[in-house]
This record gives structure tokens, C-alpha cells and sequence, in this order.
């Protein structure tokens, strides 16, 4: 029975100390800022909350242009976010390759415009890369970038190096979300992160 109760308490031990680190972890990750009123709010590919947490804003009224980044997985389930248009993405989308679907889709208040976007296995650092060429053609000053908290280290690293020479004054707004540092799969996502942010420092 002792060595029951002392192999349980081990463990308890080893859970709390691992989502003690995790848990520093995703604060030394999560960058993000309070938003502030800008010409734009570009929101990254992935999570649905990314995009919910944009539009939200965008709603608001923090921007008058709206860009969600649209991943290969992800334009099927665009119409879940009652959006009045979705500029064209769903005709496009059937008319490329599977691996080569990815798309920004830039809202002002009256239109919807989708355009095809070049993403490769760097994928933040290529979403950023493409979205420095397309707001050229806009008159953007200011950007908010909206990712996950933990993703967000690894977004400023690569949006500060694509927009470096651009002039355009950049926020990081992180998605408002509950995690729990006792679940394993949320440990090992925040360590995955952090490994791909130690991968995307620039070399000295």
C-alpha cells in the first residue's frame, strides 16, 4: 500500500512539474498584444478560433479590411462563419490540386475578393512572405496578426523578417483561449511550438 501511495504521488509530481514548464513555456511563446485600431487584420491558417477571433474584431471595428489565410483543409468549412461572401474561394478552390489550395480572402465592408497564394513547407514564414507582396498592392500601414498564443513567437519572427522593409507598423494578437497545462496532448502541442520557433531564429 505504501508503495502504492508513493508511486502515485511520483507521478502527480512529474504531471505538475511538466505543466509547470509547459505552462512557462506558453507564456515565453504567447507575444501577443491588446489590439489597436489598424488599416487591416490579416488572421494566419489553422485553428477556426483564429478566424472567429478576426472577424470578431474586424466587427468591431478595429479594421477596415479583413484577411483570413485559408489552408488546403480549411475553405470547406468557410461557410461556418457566416461571412455575407466568400469572394470566389469555393470555385477557385475546385479548380486546383488538392496540395496547392491555399488562398487569402480580403474583406472591406461592401466585397470579398480570393486570391491564390504560393505556401510551402515553411508555412508561417511562407503565409507571411505572401502577404508582404499582396498589401503592396494596398494602402496598408498597419497590420494586426492574429494567431494562437503559443504560435505567436514563431508569427512576429517570421512577419518582422517578411515586412522588415515595408514600413508597416505591426501588431500580434493572440486568440483568447483555455488551456489546460494537466492535459498531455496540450503539453506536447506547446512543446512542438516551441521546437519550430527555436528552428525559425535567424542564423547569426
Amino acid at each position: 500500500m505504501l508503495c502504492h501511495k508513493t508511486g502515485k504521488a511520483v507521478v502527480c509530481c512529474a504531471v505538475s512539474l511538466r505543466s509547470r514548464i509547459a505552462e512557462f513555456l506558453y507564456d515565453f511563446l504567447d507575444v501577443g498584444k491588446a489590439p489597436r485600431p489598424a488599416d487591416c487584420i490579416f488572421v494566419l491558417a489553422g485553428r477556426q478560433d483564429r478566424k472567429i477571433h478576426g472577424i470578431r474584431m474586424w466587427r468591431y471595428g478595429y479594421a477596415p479590411q479583413l484577411i483570413l489565410s485559408i489552408g488546403r483543409s480549411e475553405w470547406d468549412r468557410f461557410g461556418e462563419l457566416k461571412l455575407y461572401s466568400d469572394g470566389g474561394l469555393e470555385a477557385l478552390a475546385e479548380q486546383m490540386p488538392e496540395k496547392k489550395r491555399h488562398f487569402f480572402v480580403r474583406f472591406d465592408r461592401q466585397d470579398a475578393f480570393c486570391r491564390h497564394v504560393t505556401r510551402n513547407f515553411w508555412g508561417t514564414r511562407s503565409e507571411a512572405r505572401a502577404l508582404a507582396e499582396y498589401v503592396k498592392e494596398l494602402s496598408i500601414r498597419s497590420l494586426l496578426v492574429v494567431s494562437s498564443p503559443a504560435h505567436m513567437r514563431r508569427t512576429a519572427l517570421s512577419f518582422r523578417r517578411a515586412f522588415r522593409k515595408s514600413g508597416i507598423n505591426l501588431t500580434f494578437v493572440s486568440v483568447q483561449e483555455e488551456i489546460s497545462f494537466q492535459d498531455r496532448r496540450k503539453r506536447s502541442e506547446v512543446w512542438a511550438e516551441f521546437f519550430r520557433c527555436f528552428l525559425s531564429l535567424p542564423l547569426p
